[in-house]
């Protein structure tokens, strides 16, 4: 029997639009309406990524705060997805990029973009600790495990983010991962395997290996994504090369 996901509908009037700035590809439309936040796909796919990255991570024993949930949703006729506000009424998203421009000036990758990969993550890590107090290691250790399984292409310092209440900071949930799984690469080719394809992903931010990333932190990372169940979650999916990718990555060790 052929795999069927009913994909829920919505129209949503302009009133509700916001414009956020997004990468270097354009801006991606979004809406919040309630307490949900709605996107339109871009350039195609990020809902569904966005779906199965928070699927991924729905088997991981990540508490259900440190990620956000979404699912796939049509739009106005298009594409997309969507996901409850992460937000308390008194709190604000901060991105390392907001944060480094407003208190340093300038911008953080071109900065960064002069050291070694390993000598930006020490920088972005006593940066963000003297200006907040926090300890980012396990936070950073944790996206880039999971940027790593999922190969998000868009982990930028715009994507890399705290909560601010106004008093205090935490670390965001993670989200933001529809650039990933070859959305958007424009090296991706269908008629070659995955095991080929992956071999052509690089790292938004520090190094472009993934691996280096990683690796770096690793001691401080704790994200654990339970196969098995993974496997069986996935099965119950439509097919898309999305569905593959994740597929061939769950028979990988994430460690």
């Amino acid at each position: 029997m052929e795999r069927y996901r009913e994909i829920k509908k919505i129209e949503i009037e302009d009133k509700y639009l916001y414009m956020d700035s997004g990468t270097s590809d354009g801006t991606q439309i979004k809406y919040h309406k309630g307490d949900v936040w709605y996107k339109v796909d871009n350039i195609g796919g990020e809902g569904l990524s966005e779906y199965l990255a928070s699927k991924v991570l729905l088997c991981s024993n990540l508490k259900a705060e440190e990620y956000v949930v979404y699912d796939p949703v049509i739009i106005n006729g298009k594409t997309g997805c969507c996901s409850k506000n992460c937000l308390k009424d008194n709190e604000s998203l901060i991105s390392f990029y907001r944060l480094w421009a407003g208190t340093r000036g300038g911008d953080i990758a071109t900065y960064l973009s002069k050291m070694d990969y390993d000598d930006a993550i020490e920088t972005v890590i006593g940066f963000i600790g003297n200006e907040t107090g926090l300890d980012i290691r396990r936070y950073l250790a944790n996206c880039m495990a999971f940027s790593m399984f999922i190969r998000n292409e868009d982990l930028h310092f715009n994507n890399y983010q705290l909560i601010y209440d106004g008093n205090s900071f935490r670390e965001a949930p993670i989200m933001d991962n529809g650039r990933s799984m070859f959305v958007g690469n424009k090296l991706f080719d269908n008629k070659k395997s995955v095991k080929e394809n992956i071999k052509n992903t690089y790292s938004k931010s520090f190094s472009p290996s993934y691996e280096l990333n990683y690796n770096y932190l690793k001691e401080y990372c704790d994200l654990e994504i339970d196969m098995d169940r993974l496997r069986n979650e996935l099965d119950k999916e439509p097919e898309s090369y999305q569905r593959d990718f994740l597929m061939y990555q769950a028979g990988i060790n994430l460690k």
